[in-house]
């Protein structure tokens, strides 16, 4: 009997933060109060007015939430979930060294979404949804490479609306759609090809996002993983 072995797959994890109410709403009114406020770094950019892009904390100097103080208990609840996800993949995570590196909002109104990008100077990265709309859009999931693709782009929209996929599976799917609930976090690694839907809502979409380095504690007799950047020495130093 024939029968398919199911072999490197991409898994997302997902857990779910609850905050008070209260907090919540002084978390969301920091993060707008920023989307109107010159940005703190002198290489921000200036917001797209002309495409459906949504505003990104990290390109407008608002890119290290993590040193603000009302949002360390926030920081503190992400950091636990990111060690269930690397206990969860059966990695010991007490040998690590987690490092939030930048970490930042996104605001998304209505048409506006994020474009498919990467994290390539990190090593894990997360969503986390702290208002989403019903029709506020889900993340994508992308790869132009998959695993079963037996011949370069096959395995795209377009081939499934000329009738070549019959039967859309994840067999043959090459991007992914999960559609968030409030309060759920993703965490996935940095390296995978990821973009929002567009919010189809009347409210904006807001998530937070963060770069995670991670590091050996002991790199003795590890030959790949970063070791501890206290082993490091600058080339002015």
């Amino acid at each position: 009997m024939s029968n398919f072995i199911h072999v490197f797959p991409l898994s997302i994890y997902r857990d779910v933060i609850t905050l008070s109410a209260s907090y919540k709403k002084e978390l969301i009114a920091h993060i707008l109060a920023a989307e109107t406020a010159r940005g703190e770094s002198q290489t921000s950019v200036a917001p797209r007015k002309d495409d459906d892009s949504a505003w990104l904390g990290d390109t407008q100097g608002h890119e290290f939430l993590h040193n603000i103080d009302l949002f360390a208990d926030l920081y503190r609840e992400i950091a636990e979930c990111v060690r269930k996800y690397v206990r969860s993949l059966g990695v010991n995570a007490d040998l690590i060294d987690f490092f939030y590196q930048r970490s930042w909002a996104t605001i998304s109104r209505g048409g506006q979404r994020i474009h498919e990008h990467a994290h390539m100077q990190s090593n894990i990265s997360f969503a986390y949804y702290l208002k989403k709309p019903d029709g506020g859009g889900g993340i994508n999931f992308i790869t132009y490479d998959h695993p079963n693709e037996f011949s370069p782009g096959i395995f795209t929209p377009s081939k499934t609306d000329l009738g070549f996929i019959n039967e859309p599976s994840m067999l043959t799917w090459n991007i992914v759609n999960i559609d968030p609930k409030e309060d759920e976090i993703y965490i996935f690694p940095s390296k995978s090809l990821h973009s929002t839907d567009a919010n189809q809502s009347s409210d904006e979409r807001i998530s937070l996002s963060a770069d995670i380095t991670t590091m050996l504690k002991d790199s003795t007799g590890h030959e790949t993983m970063m070791p501890h950047f206290s082993n490091w020495k600058s080339f002015d130093g």
